[in-house]
């Protein structure tokens, strides 16, 4: 029995890639083969991997060998210089005064030779600083991150499809004839969108990845320094994994109640599911926010929508320990069990009201 269910929901799953197969599969290899391309023509071409590509190497090894970069502007003064020296030694703020003239000042009275130096203020970090300085960590971020956002754009387009198209193009009929529940449709589309897609793309996001640092690898080869040192010598693996496969993990409890509510609005809606999914929940926030004047309505669904934490990152909710020190557990059950209530209503519409 158990070896048939599980035969049932491994073929609900083959039958949800097979149908979405260009924005589950195809879409994200075709990013990263673009961007794959594109970045190896930079680096043969431009000798930079991105845009701030060799930028960002030279203030890595800046930091490296603990030099701050400092911007320094120098004029030339034949009078003055006792006061200039004074001024620089200060160290203080300077103060500008603008004086109107009558009459144009000669030319050799514009006459300066100060040298004034713009060094970087030392700010506290972030509450959630999660790449230590010299690390490359925050490039591979950002690939990471660009996937994460199509895997959520491609996610809602699925999940406020998947029970809607059944109805409109009348496949429902031929699953109702089938020896599979309402509960396994339902379950196995939930599945696709929390765990299988991501996964697609989590494992597409690394190999992408992958090729940025061997090119990066190249691009310092090229420079005839040592590659090794550089590149490999400020990735930390480890937090990079944790953070970016980890992170999901957390995002996908999180986001759960957001993806059961799209699904919610697929199995409800007659012809936009689109504007049944957002048009109440916008509408509610506006009268919440007119009648008591408060963002309880926005507050809750922000904190279930995928957003950032943690300084220049680009993981959305990740295991870091400060993070968990203010943890919202009321919230994540709360929105935990807004996800069951929501699923169980789809099984319901999906049962009984299956009609456009």
């Amino acid at each position: 029995m158990a070896a048939t269910r599980s035969m049932r929901l491994f073929t609900l799953l083959q039958k949800e890639l097979q149908e979405y197969r260009f924005s589950l599969l195809w879409t994200p290899l075709i990013i990263a083969g673009v961007l794959s391309v594109l970045m190896l023509l930079s680096v043969l071409l431009a000798n930079r991997i991105t845009a701030m590509g060799d930028t960002f190497l030279q203030v890595v090894m800046a930091e490296e060998m603990g030099i701050s970069p400092v911007i320094t502007i120098s004029l030339e003064d034949d009078h003055d210089e006792d006061s200039s020296a004074q001024s620089s030694s200060a160290g203080g703020a300077a103060e500008l005064r603008i004086q109107s003239l009558d009459e144009p000042l000669p030319e050799e009275d514009w006459n300066f030779d100060r040298e004034w130096r713009f060094e970087p203020q030392q700010r506290d970090k972030p509450e959630y600083e999660s790449e230590q300085v010299g690390s490359l960590n925050p490039a591979l971020h950002l690939v990471h991150g660009l996937l994460l956002i199509v895997l959520v754009l491609v996610t809602v387009s699925y999940l406020l499809g998947c029970l809607f198209n059944d109805r409109k193009d009348r496949s429902i009929l031929f699953w109702k004839s089938m020896p599979v529940s309402e509960w396994e449709e339902v379950l196995t589309r939930m599945a696709i969108a929390l765990v299988v897609a991501p996964a697609i793309y989590i494992g597409v996001s690394l190999l992408l990845q992958l090729v940025f640092v061997l090119l990066a690898m190249l691009l310092v080869w090229r420079m005839e320094l040592d590659p090794f040192d550089i590149i490999l010598g400020n990735i930390r693996v480890a937090d990079l994994l944790l953070k970016q496969i980890g992170g999901w993990v957390m995002t996908a409890l999180w986001v759960a109640p957001a993806y059961g509510w799209l699904m919610l609005a697929s199995a409800w809606a007659r012809r936009a599911p689109f504007m049944v999914a957002f048009a109440p929940v916008v509408a509610l926030m506006l009268l919440e926010r007119l009648l008591l004047g408060s963002d309880f309505v926005l507050t809750a669904v922000s904190n279930h929508l995928p957003h950032f934490i943690g300084g220049q990152g680009t993981e959305v909710f990740y295991f870091h320990s400060l993070f968990w020190k203010q943890f919202d557990f009321f919230s994540l059950f709360a929105g935990l069990a807004f996800t069951a209530a929501s699923l169980a209503a789809c099984v319901y519409l999906r049962r009984y009201r299956f009609e456009l």
